[in-house]
């Protein structure tokens, strides 16, 4: 962690704050600039947390707290902002000439980005070996799609998470990246075929949240090998799937609600490892 003392003589607009537990009464936070290598103060009503690539996230229930990223999101003017840290930070900004760049010229406000919603469900477009769907109410770059509800919602991140679903969005994506990845547009994840949340009675709903919420949803992702159970150094099909617990437990109910069979089931974890290998070793040969 970087100490105050070390930073101190970067922040542009210290004035006359003697330390980080006077900026923070004074309802300030000290943001960093990459441009430059300087420090800014700046109110904490404008700064809200910000995932910009989905290598932040470890997990599917994202905590804001092990976020690192905060974006600038003011709509005021700058008649409504005098006086304050923010309007600093937007005229520097002008001095820099970031209000005659090509995204933020045809704003009223250059620095506004608009009144935006934000979902409760983000995906990545960009997928290697499975398509994650993250369950925060943070503010995303334009790495992710971002997925609107007003009901469900958790049953909605795990059902979205299951292996079934892994199987029909590696099903959907095309091959246009280097590495093997696959790219899944907006129209594309509409396509989607998931498991109907309605076909979860309250006994079910509430047995897929807990898992969500205290076990699946918490660890950190594993590689879809990992996660099925299946070496991928040996062939799939010689293999008995052996999917990591807490997986099991949520693919079990979606495929008890379709009245899988032991051998669909395993199809399924089989199916979705022979893509994914199929897909990567396809671009290390090219």
């Amino acid at each position: 962690m970087i100490k105050f003392s070390q930073i101190k003589d970067k922040i542009k607009n210290l004035g006359n704050f003697k330390s980080v537990k006077e900026i923070k009464k004074a309802g300030l936070r000290i943001v960093y600039n990459k441009k430059d290598d300087s420090y800014w103060l700046i109110e904490e009503e404008f700064l809200k947390p910000v995932i910009k690539s989905p290598r932040e996230c470890k997990s599917i229930m994202i905590k804001q707290k092990e976020l690192k990223y905060k974006v600038f999101m003011c709509h005021k003017s700058k008649t409504e902002l005098k006086n304050t840290y923010a309007l600093r930070y937007i005229e520097w900004g002008e001095k820099e000439g970031y209000h005659r760049r090509p995204t933020c010229k045809g704003r009223r406000q250059w620095w506004d980005l608009g009144d935006r919603s934000v979902p409760y469900i983000n995906c990545n477009y960009l997928v290697n070996e499975i398509m994650r769907f993250y369950f925060c109410k943070i503010y995303v770059s334009d790495d992710f799609q971002e997925i609107y509800t007003s009901a469900y919602r958790e049953i909605l991140v795990a059902i979205l998470n299951s292996t079934l679903s892994y199987l029909f969005s590696t099903m959907l994506g095309r091959l246009s990246f280097g590495g093997g990845l696959l790219k899944i547009q907006t129209y594309e994840v509409r396509k989607l075929m998931i498991l109907n949340p309605k076909l979860f009675d309250r006994h079910l709903s509430d047995k897929v949240v807990k898992n969500l919420t205290r076990q699946f949803g918490c660890r950190n992702i594993r590689s879809i090998f990992e996660e099925c159970g299946i070496n991928p150094r040996r062939p799939i099909r010689d293999q008995e799937p052996k999917p990591l617990p807490d997986r099991k437990e949520l693919d079990d109910i979606i495929f008890d609600i379709l009245g899988l069979t032991k051998q669909e089931r395993k199809e399924v974890y089989w199916a979705v490892c022979e893509l994914v290998k199929n897909r990567l070793e396809k671009a290390k040969s090219v």
